[in-house]
């Protein structure tokens, strides 16, 4: 069955591949852009994946966001954990609907976006962030995202421990998650998981040993994930010449039970 936009909708205005715009329509508001505006009244009743036209006569395709859409369309106000990152963490982890999380390092929000479409509306996300300004920028855009009632955020350093016990899983994303490993441990469910997201090799490594000489994890490991996309054009078809390479690194351990 198809889905109609309506008041309050969260639309993805896609003109062309660098003119992408999320918006949630409300009546009387105007999307401008260099290529026209669009009344957002203009796209109330319409289907999902409809063509409406800007002022200026240009074709813009009226979507419902996916996970993806919502990297480009949130404030950031940090790096965020790019979607191929965001995938394996979430499939390593091994979360579902019902599943309870806590996240440490919260930040522009795009990871606790993923994981509370993934936990669903019997989940929980617990979200730990330092800075005030960060957890402000998290929680608009978890507003936009119409996911906030799933979310419950704490300003609190997750270094100094949490508030939670029996955790599915942990997802980290802080400069030095070697010094949270021990107030984590004792939130997790044992044999569940702990991962953790770096950008640099030299914090692989002191997570990596820090998890090892702990005693309370296995099956520790860690990768790097690269994507790189192909341009399509007859008799071209090649990889493309820009693309994003290096994000980070993810770093897996499952907690096990100390002698």
């Amino acid at each position: 069955m198809s889905e109609v936009v309506s008041e309050g909708s969260i639309v993805l205005l896609v003109i062309d591949r660098k003119r992408r715009f999320l918006i949630r329509v409300e009546r009387g508001r105007v999307l401008g852009t260099d290529k026209g505006y669009v009344n957002h009244e203009d796209l109330i009743g319409l289907e999902y994946g409809s063509i409406v036209k800007t002022s200026q006569g240009h074709r813009a395709i009226v979507l419902k966001p996916m996970p993806y859409d919502y990297i480009h369309g949130y404030r950031r106000v940090t790096q965020v954990i790019y979607p191929k990152d965001a995938a394996y963490m979430i499939y390593m982890s091994g979360i579902g609907p019902g599943s309870i999380v806590v996240e440490g390092g919260v930040g522009t929000g795009y990871l606790t976006t993923c994981l509370a479409r993934v936990v669903g509306e019997s989940g929980a996300v617990y979200g730990y962030e330092v800075r005030e300004d960060f957890l402000n920028a998290a929680i608009e855009n978890l507003a936009l995202a119409g996911l906030l009632n799933r979310v419950k955020l704490k300003l609190k350093d997750v270094r100094e421990g949490v508030d939670e016990e029996g955790v599915d899983a942990v997802f980290l994303d802080i400069p030095d998650p070697w010094n949270a490993i021990e107030s984590l441990y004792k939130a997790l469910k044992p044999s569940h998981p702990l991962l953790t997201y770096v950008p640099t090799i030299n914090q692989v490594e002191k997570t990596v040993l820090a998890l090892r000489r702990h005693g309370g994890y296995c099956d520790v490991r860690a990768a790097e994930l690269m994507l790189r996309e192909i341009s399509v054009e007859e008799g071209a078809t090649r990889p493309a010449q820009i693309s994003v390479t290096h994000t980070g690194y993810v770093v897996y351990a499952r907690k096990t039970l100390r002698k």
